[in-house]
């Protein structure tokens, strides 16, 4: 039996998608399509729970998530007990993968430096509106919201708890 300290969070349940049981999984990274053979662990209660994704129940909804229909999951009402649950997947099988993926709510707390002006805020939160991931900044004096994007974020330094950003004139001029 896995324990949850040798799973890494890979996503996050969000909701039934048709009466079916397949479920919306938001996630920011691909590791879903890459190991779709292998078992995702479902948090219920406190415990990893194994599930597999059915045959051709992985499809590509946009860039940050996925329409997954797991084996033995064949109801809404089966799928409804699994919303709101993180999505995990063994450490071990990832042990392998250069960049392990980390959740976007870690970046709460980082240090953001604007490249353009030298200025420097926090992240405040992290939100998710329908799959596009924003970030509230306290900077240049007011918290503004910046899409997520590599249009805006230039770099990301966990072991220094940092964020390089441009931050658009337009996006200072409307906060």
């Amino acid at each position: 039996m896995i324990k949850r300290e040798d799973c890494i969070k890979v996503g996050e349940i969000g909701k039934t998608h048709n009466l079916q049981g397949a479920l919306i999984v938001y996630t920011d990274n691909d590791l879903l399509e890459q190991y779709m053979d292998e078992p995702v662990f479902i948090l219920l209660e406190g415990a990893p729970v194994p599930f597999y994704i059915a045959e051709n129940g992985l499809t590509e909804r946009n860039h940050s998530s996925y329409i997954v229909k797991f084996d033995f999951v064949d109801s809404k009402e089966q799928a409804d007990r699994l919303v709101g649950c993180d999505l995990l997947m063994d450490k071990y099988l990832l042990e392998e993968e250069e960049n392990l993926p980390f959740e976007l709510s870690e970046l709460i707390g980082y240090s953001v430096v604007d490249e353009a002006t030298g200025e420097t805020g926090t992240i405040m939160e992290v939100d998710n509106y329908s799959g596009n991931v924003v970030l509230s900044i306290k900077i240049f004096s007011k918290e503004i919201l910046l899409p997520v994007s590599d249009e805006y974020v230039t770099e990301i330094l966990h072991d220094k708890r940092m964020m390089h950003v441009n931050i658009p004139e337009e996006i200072k001029e409307l906060y």
